[in-house]
């Protein structure tokens, strides 16, 4: 039976409860701001850390994500990003800031927030781990550690998002396409990073189209990446396009399904918007060319015969022979074997490479055709 005491008592403590619950939400309100502009100046200082050099930062916002620019002299030289990236403790991301130069290059990872296992996960915080990505332009050059390997794919997965965001401000690339109907028949092999590792795949060309993605092999967890590792390759086949939209919730496993496919036919990849040189329609001759290479112009000979590139000789340069001897070289007769002008430059001898591809290219793009 309630007594009158036993009420009073209750609406005491209704009352005591309001009135905590109204000072509460009194105090929110009052620090809220307080506490969300404390974020901001902290994220701020984050960019600046991670933007070195830089005389001015400057705030950017892009789809609703927010971003720093690194401004010198009127010229950008960085970019910064603050995201968060899933570990072993799911239910609490960690937060991070990354630094890009315009080279494409991480300047820096500061780990703002991170609430992975102590002493295992949590290491992937240390200053002396995020010190190894700067100066990386492909997170996974970074070794995981050993006995938190879920936290530091994560923390790479982070990076990876971080410079896929931040170079189309600061060290945009040339898009490279692929036209499947170029592509000669046949199986190729390609592979990139998933969300927990490498993947690979397999591609079938046969009349123009790519006819099956296989993944042949993977990490990433089924329960979350099942519906991209079945759905991405059958989009690729029916829409007959590497860049397909990404599976929802798997993101990072579309993205590195289409980056093994990608890789697998990258020989036959083109600049967006570049005119491609059918070699084997260039009509039999000897055309020369000129490109720019590390210490001034280089000038080519080319020979073609029956639709064939027969020889490549470098008429002229000015590099340093020490350096560019390789390139001068080697890239000539790389480009006779196989019958391409988008080959690999020469580790070392990179600008009198470019230079010489420029130059083959120059001497081709007028040739008459048969």
């Amino acid at each position: 039976m309630v007594t009158k005491d036993m009420a009073r008592l209750g609406i005491t403590l209704l009352l005591v409860c309001g009135i905590a619950g109204l000072g509460l939400a009194v105090v929110y309100d009052q620090t809220k701001p307080i506490i969300e502009q404390r974020a901001r100046e902290d994220a701020l200082a984050a960019a600046k850390a991670a933007i070195p050099g830089a005389d001015q930062i400057v705030e950017e916002t892009k789809d609703g994500v927010t971003y720093w620019l690194g401004i010198t002299g009127g010229e950008t030289v960085g970019g910064a990003l603050k995201l968060s990236a899933t570990g072993y403790n799911g239910s609490s991301p960690m937060q991070m800031v990354v630094g890009l130069d315009t080279e494409g290059k991480v300047t820096k990872v500061i780990m703002t927030s991170i609430s992975e296992t102590a002493g295992i996960g949590s290491r992937v915080g240390d200053p002396a781990y995020l010190a190894k990505f700067s100066g990386v332009t492909d997170p996974k050059e970074v070794d995981a550690i050993s006995g938190a390997t879920i936290s530091s794919r994560a923390l790479r997965a982070g990076v990876s998002q971080a410079i896929e965001f931040l170079s189309q401000f600061v060290a945009p690339k040339q898009e490279m396409v692929i036209d499947f109907a170029k592509v000669p028949d046949g199986t190729y092999k390609g592979s990139a990073e998933g969300f927990m590792g490498p993947l690979e795949v397999e591609v079938v060309v046969a009349g123009g189209k790519v006819t099956s993605v296989k993944v042949l092999s993977n990490q990433d967890t089924p329960e979350v990446a099942g519906p991209a590792l079945s759905g991405i390759p059958k989009a690729i086949v029916e829409q007959q396009i590497a860049d397909v939209d990404a599976v929802s919730g798997a993101s990072f496993t579309s993205k590195g399904i289409i980056a093994a496919v990608k890789d697998a036919l990258k020989a036959f990849a083109t600049v967006a918007g570049e005119s491609v040189i059918d070699i084997s329609k260039i009509a039999d001759g000897a055309y020369k060319g000129s490109g720019e290479g590390f210490h001034g112009a280089i000038e080519v000979e080319v020979k073609v015969a029956t639709g064939k590139i027969t020889s490549v000789t470098v008429l002229s340069n000015q590099e340093t022979p020490d350096v560019a001897g390789g390139a001068l070289a080697n890239l000539p007769k790389t480009i006779v074997s196989e019958q391409r002008l988008d080959v690999d430059a020469v580790s070392g001898a990179t600008y009198t490479s470019k230079g010489i591809l420029e130059a083959v290219k120059n001497a081709l793009a007028g040739a008459p055709t048969k």
